[in-house]
C-alpha cells in the first residue's frame, strides 16, 4: 500500500505535520466579514489587473446575504489611489498595471453584484493587506469581534496578506476559499495551502456560512453590572470596562473608580469615544469616581436605531447608567454634545445629582447653524476609516497633545455615521438655551475664550437668562477646551469637584 500522496505531495504533508502547522482555528461567537477589493477592476477580465471571478463573486455574496441575516458586520475593503499618489507609492513601481486604480474610476466600485449596505463598513487601502495603515483592526476591536471569515480578491496578494495581518491583530481567522479568486490556479492554491498550514483555517462555503449564520449570536447577551476584560486597544489604560443596558442596547463605560469616591459622570461630544477623554479622567482619581461613557454609535456602545440620537434618547441612555450602577448624587460633567445632555438629563428631574459641569454646549439651533458643518465631521470620519495616523489629526488640530491626536486617530473610525449625522441635526434643530434657563442644581460653565461654539454674546445671554451659574472662560481655548488647553481646563475642572 502506498502513501496518500495528499494536496501536494505525502512528504510535503509529512513536513508540515512534522513542523506542527496545521492546527484546528478556534471558532468564535462574534465574527465579521472582510470582503477584500472584489471591485470591478478585480472581478471582470477587461481591466487590465482583473479576471473573471463571476464564480467567486457569487460565493461571496451568499456569504454577505448570510452576514446581513444575522447582523455580522460586513466590512468591505477597496484600493483606490489619488494620481497624485502613483509615483510615490514602492508597490505600484512593483505592480505598474495597478496605477489605474484610480479614486472615481470604475475600476474602484464595488462589484454590482454584491449588496452593499448603509451599515457595512468600505476601507479604502494603499496596499495588499486590509489591515496596513487603515483603521481595521481598531473597528473590529471597537466591534468587539473575535472571529475574522475572509473573501475576496486576490488569493495570493490581498486575501493573503489581509488574513495574515489579521491573526497578528490577534483574530481567530478563516478564509472561505470558494469565495477568493486570483488570476491564476497556481498561485491560488499555493496561498490558500500556506494559510491553511500557518495562518487560518481555510473552510468551505457552507462552513463560512454556518460560522455566519443567524442561529449563531452575533451578539453577546450581558446584563446588569456585568464586566468583562478590556479590548487590547483599552489595555494600557487605568481603567475598567463596565456594561449596562439601555432598553435593547449595550452601553460601554470605562471605570476609574475608587469606588467609594464621588461618581463623576463624563459624557463625551460628537465624535469622541471615552477613551479620548482617558486623558482628563485620569486626572481626578484623587478627587471623584471618574466615569467615562461611550455613548450610543460611539466606541465599543451599540448604535441606535436611525431616529434614536436625540437628547431624549442620549438622556435616557444617561438615566440606565445610573440606575443600573446606584449611583448616588452623582456629578456630570458633559463636553459639547454631552454637555446639552446632562443638561436634559437635569431638567428631567429623574435622579437626584450632585452638580453639573457643562463645558461649551452647542448654542446653535434652528437658526443658528453649528460652526462644523456635518460634510466636515463626515470627510474625518472617511478619513479615519479610510486609515489616517496622528500627523493627519494635527493638520485638524495642530495645537493638541500628540497622545490625544494619536486617540482620536485610532478610535474616531468607531463612530456611527448614523450617529453623527443624527446629532448634528439635533445640534441644528434642539436648543440649549431652554435647558439653560430651567436648571436649578449647582452648575458651571466652562467655555473656551476663543470658541465659536459658545460665543462672547452668547456667554452674556447665558449669564441674562440664569446669572445663578457660574460661568467660567477657559482662556485660549476653542471649542475642544480639554486638548486646545490642557492645564488650564483641568485646573479649572479640579476647582469645581469635591475632595474625598
Amino acid at each position: 500500500m502506498t502513501d496518500d500522496p495528499g494536496l501536494h505531495g505525502a512528504e510535503t504533508d509529512r513536513t508540515y505535520a512534522r513542523a506542527g502547522f496545521g492546527a484546528k482555528v478556534p471558532r468564535g461567537d462574534r465574527p465579521a466579514l472582510v470582503v477584500v477589493d472584489l471591485t470591478r477592476g478585480f472581478t471582470e477580465p477587461d481591466f487590465p489587473s482583473g479576471a473573471d471571478l463571476s464564480t467567486e463573486v457569487a460565493a461571496a455574496g451568499e456569504l454577505v446575504r448570510t452576514a446581513h441575516a444575522s447582523g455580522v458586520p460586513v466590512i468591505y475593503t477597496a484600493i483606490s489611489y489619488a494620481p497624485s499618489e502613483v509615483d510615490s507609492i514602492a508597490w505600484l513601481r512593483k505592480a505598474p498595471g495597478m496605477r489605474s486604480l484610480l479614486d472615481g474610476s470604475e475600476e474602484v466600485a464595488l462589484d454590482p453584484r454584491l449588496e452593499r449596505r448603509d451599515s457595512d463598513q468600505l476601507i479604502v487601502k494603499k496596499g495588499a493587506s486590509a489591515f496596513h495603515g487603515t483603521g481595521l483592526a481598531a473597528l473590529l476591536s471597537a466591534l468587539h469581534v473575535d472571529t475574522v471569515v475572509v473573501c475576496g480578491a486576490t488569493t495570493s496578494g490581498c486575501v493573503r496578506a489581509t488574513a495574515v495581518d489579521s491573526v497578528q491583530s490577534g483574530f481567530d481567522t478563516l478564509v472561505v476559499g470558494e469565495a477568493c479568486g486570483d488570476r491564476a490556479q497556481g498561485p491560488h492554491d499555493a496561498a490558500l495551502f500556506d494559510l491553511q498550514a500557518k495562518y487560518a483555517d481555510v473552510v468551505p462555503l457552507a462552513e463560512g456560512r454556518s460560522v455566519l449564520a443567524p442561529e449563531r449570536p452575533a451578539r453577546i447577551a450581558f446584563t446588569g453590572n456585568e464586566r468583562l476584560l478590556m479590548p487590547a486597544a483599552l489595555a494600557d489604560l487605568e481603567a475598567t470596562s463596565v456594561w449596562v443596558r439601555s432598553g435593547d442596547l449595550r452601553l460601554h463605560l470605562l471605570d476609574y473608580g475608587p469606588d467609594h469616591a464621588t461618581p463623576l459622570v463624563i459624557l463625551p461630544g460628537i465624535t469622541s469615544p471615552a477613551v479620548t477623554m482617558d486623558f482628563v479622567a485620569r486626572e481626578l482619581t484623587d478627587l471623584v469616581r471618574p466615569l467615562v461613557l461611550d455613548l450610543r454609535g460611539r466606541g465599543l456602545s451599540d448604535d441606535g436605531p436611525p431616529d434614536g440620537y436625540d437628547l431624549g434618547s442620549y438622556a435616557t441612555d444617561v438615566e440606565a447608567v445610573l440606575d443600573e450602577l446606584g449611583l448616588q448624587q452623582p456629578i456630570l460633567l458633559g463636553h459639547s454634545m454631552g454637555a446639552r445632555i446632562a443638561a436634559q438629563v437635569a431638567v428631567s428631574g429623574r435622579h437626584a445629582l450632585g452638580g453639573l459641569i457643562l463645558v461649551d454646549p452647542p448654542m446653535s439651533g434652528p437658526d443658528r447653524p453649528y460652526p462644523t458643518t456635518l460634510a466636515t465631521f463626515l470627510s474625518q470620519l472617511e478619513q479615519a476609516r479610510r486609515g489616517t495616523d496622528a500627523d493627519e489629526v494635527a493638520t485638524h488640530w495642530p495645537t493638541w497633545p500628540r497622545r490625544e491626536q494619536e486617540l482620536r486617530a485610532r478610535w474616531l473610525a468607531s463612530c456611527s455615521p448614523a450617529a453623527i449625522a443624527g446629532t448634528h441635526a439635533g445640534f441644528e434643530s434642539e436648543q440649549f438655551l431652554p435647558l439653560w434657563t430651567k436648571l436649578t442644581l449647582p452648575t458651571t460653565l466652562l467655555f473656551g475664550t476663543q470658541s465659536p461654539v459658545v460665543t462672547e454674546t452668547d456667554v452674556a445671554e447665558l449669564d441674562r437668562s440664569n446669572p445663578r451659574h457660574r460661568l467660567i472662560g477657559v482662556a485660549g481655548a476653542g471649542h475642544m477646551v480639554f486638548w486646545d488647553q490642557p492645564s488650564a481646563a483641568l485646573r479649572a475642572l479640579r476647582a469645581l469637584l469635591p475632595a474625598q
